[in-house]
């Protein structure tokens, strides 16, 4: 669009824009990016949250299959069915009741939703202020007959 009958302040308007336009989409881009993350957290969590809902109905010695990633599953003999270990992070862990880790798992999926929510509304204002970058764009062409009509 750097047309040289351009005046000075309106090119440099247009650098602005394109410079904005580029930083709105990388913006948009991380923000897939976090959207994506999180959704794979969320489908890890309810995996675990199913696990959990069948060991509700287990007592000592009942079999079970058990989820070892992907689509691998492992037949296991429960002991205590209402024993779980829950991550702390950094690869700590401690036990906890069965009822524990839903309430957690939950909570925690509530939290992954409300972030969900709050990184799609700061993708809509992110994306509205683009449309409003390339509108501006289409505008100054059309006022400077950059653009074919």
């Amino acid at each position: 669009m750097a047309n040289p009958n351009l005046p000075p302040e309106i090119l440099q308007r247009v650098q602005v824009l394109q410079t904005e336009i580029e930083q709105l989409q990388l913006n948009l881009n991380a923000i897939e990016q976090q959207i994506s993350l999180i959704n794979r957290a969320m489908t890890s969590i309810d995996g675990s949250i199913l696990t959990q809902t069948e060991l509700e109905g287990k007592k000592g010695g009942d079999e079970m299959l058990i989820q070892i990633g992907g689509s691998n599953y492992i037949l296991c003999t429960i002991k205590d069915p209402d024993k779980v270990f829950i991550s702390l992070g950094s690869g700590i862990s401690r036990q906890a009741s069965l009822k524990e880790a839903k309430e957690r798992n939950k909570t925690q999926l509530d939290s992954l939703n409300s972030n969900v929510k709050q990184l799609r509304d700061q993708y809509n204002q992110f994306s509205q202020m683009m449309n409003n970058r390339r509108t501006e764009l289409v505008k100054i062409a059309q006022d400077y007959q950059v653009l074919g009509q």
